[in-house]
């Protein structure tokens, strides 16, 4: 009796135990044909990373999911997974198959432009939580060939909570790095197809560090460089006139204003246009990214290394955001610390 239940009992090790009795294990199913085609995926100018070798992959459209080329959801409804499949992990089944899967040392995700931050965010928390901190976005270069391939490389993305401030590991960078080109990145914002740009009417607290914020919704871009820690301002109340010993004071006269607050924010707003803006060659047809995201952000972010935390609505179109990060960090700068703010 024993050896006829005993292969009930094995449960997933079944169909090695099938095999070693001669019998055929069930085939792996057939790789589907790519999802998302080479002209679908998001725009950006940062976009020379290396293809990973072996790397898991991740395709996503309008309706459907895969992990390796087989279906894990096929019921998206406008891009989104169901909530039921939400947790604070990540997705459950994707998380489930991730984890089933070979272990790899990185992860390519490959939208559709138009698949919403949301589900994009939910993806990378699940890599994150089955170990992968290597994730490389399929997008397409300005120009070029219509098949032309390129990959934009996250080192360890961070997931940040809906609310609340957030902190990156490490530290930040002071305030007064940007305080010092405040006014040359007011005049690159102003170049391009901006809706505002703020200059520094008041003078600045100085101290602190700075936080970079990159927050997209509909067709609007924004940046902000917001002061974190600053010292108490000390803004003392405005001195008295003097009274002449013996003369009442005027009780008319009112006490001189307060001055205006000191800036602790600059915000840069550009339209969404401005994040894939290239000049074009009239005699090749050759196009030269020219954004002036690019050249407001590069001063601060060019050549050092900037954390910077991606807001924006669950339904706003992932290549949104791929290509306001590609504008900010083109090829040639130095690579950002990421961090996706999770939507309310």
């Amino acid at each position: 009796m024993s050896n006829r239940v005993a292969p009930l009992l094995l449960g997933p090790a079944l169909a090695v135990t099938l095999a070693a009795c001669g019998e055929e294990a069930p085939p792996t199913p057939a790789e589907l044909p790519p999802l998302v085609g080479a002209l679908e995926v998001p725009i950006a100018f940062r976009n020379d990373a290396p293809q990973p070798s072996g790397a898991l992959r991740i395709e996503a459209s309008m309706s459907e999911l895969r992990l390796e080329g087989q279906p894990v959801y096929t019921d998206l409804s406008r891009g989104l997974v169901p909530d039921t499949e939400w947790t604070s992990e990540g997705l459950t089944q994707l998380l489930t198959r991730v984890r089933a899967a070979p272990a790899r040392s990185a992860a390519t995700i490959t939208l559709l432009g138009t698949v919403p931050y949301e589900t994009a965010v939910r993806v990378v928390q699940t890599l994150s939580t089955a170990g992968y901190h290597e994730i490389v976005w399929a997008v397409r270069p300005p120009g070029g060939s219509p098949t032309a391939r390129g990959w934009l490389a996250m080192s360890n993305p961070l997931i940040a909570p809906s609310t609340g401030t957030f902190n990156f590991p490490g530290g930040a960078r002071r305030w007064d790095e940007f305080t010092a080109h405040w006014a040359e990145m007011y005049d690159a914002c102003r170049a391009g197809q901006y809706i505002d740009c703020d200059g520094s009417p008041n003078e600045p607290i100085q101290g602190g560090d700075f936080q970079m914020v990159l927050w997209a919704r509909g067709q609007g871009m924004q940046i902000r460089f917001n002061q974190l820690n600053a010292p108490d301002a000390g803004v003392a109340a405005p001195a008295q006139p003097a009274l002449i010993e013996g003369v009442p004071a005027d009780p008319s006269a009112g006490a001189e204003p307060p001055p205006p607050p000191p800036d602790t924010s600059g915000v840069f707003s550009f339209r969404a246009d401005e994040a894939t803006h290239c000049d074009t060659d009239r005699a090749t047809g050759t196009q030269t990214p020219n954004s002036a995201i690019s050249t407001t952000v590069r001063p601060v972010c060019g050549a050092a290394p900037c954390s910077v935390l991606i807001e924006a609505d669950a339904e706003t179109p992932i290549m949104r955001v791929l290509s306001f990060v590609g504008a900010s960090f083109p090829n040639g700068s130095t690579a950002p610390i990421v961090a996706f703010r999770m939507p309310e």
